[in-house]
Order: C-alpha cells, then structure tokens, then sequence
C-alpha cells in the first residue's frame, strides 16, 4: 500500500467512526425525545419503572443500530466505505 492510500483509507475510517458516532448521537436523540414527549402519559414512576424505560429504549436503539453499523464497520475493512458513509448521512440527515 502506498503512502497516498495508507492516508485515504486512514481518512476513511476517520469518516466511518465520525458516521457511527453521528448515527447514534441521533438516534439517542430520538429516544430521548420520545421518552420525554411520553412522560407525562407514563405518570409517576418507581426508580425500577424508569430503569426499564430506559434500558427497554436503550436496546432498542442497540437493535437497530446493530446492521448498519456492521455495514459500515466491514465496509471499511474491505476499503469500500466511501459509498456507505455518504448514503448513511444522506439517509439519517447526519452532518458531513
């Protein structure tokens, strides 16, 4: 591999990591949201009810988090993650 590349798939991973931060950073957003936007309706809960809110929510976004960030995680090992990055911010509206 030649310095030019070293530095461009080093720019790359860059770009995957910054992508994978963004997407959880919105999504932990949303839930957030939702959760706040739902709290009234919930009423008064126990500390064990908030733990279960919070840790229900949280794995949900695990969940669905889980088969992008493989995309793009292997998509970077094989030097292909230009493509993905770009559509998964074009997608979830993340900042470039």
């Amino acid at each position: 591999m030649t310095s030019a590349e070293v530095e461009i798939s080093r720019v790359l991973d860059s770009e995957v990591s910054g992508t994978i931060a963004s997407l959880r950073e919105r999504f932990e957003a949303v839930r957030r949201g939702e959760i706040h936007r739902m709290r009234g309706r919930l009423g008064n809960l126990s500390s064990d009810q908030e733990n279960v809110v919070e840790s229900l929510s949280r794995g949900i976004i695990e969940k669905v988090l889980q088969a992008p960030v493989a995309m793009l995680l292997n998509a970077a090992a094989a030097n292909r993650s230009a493509f993905l990055v770009a559509t998964v911010r074009r997608i979830f509206n993340l900042r470039t």
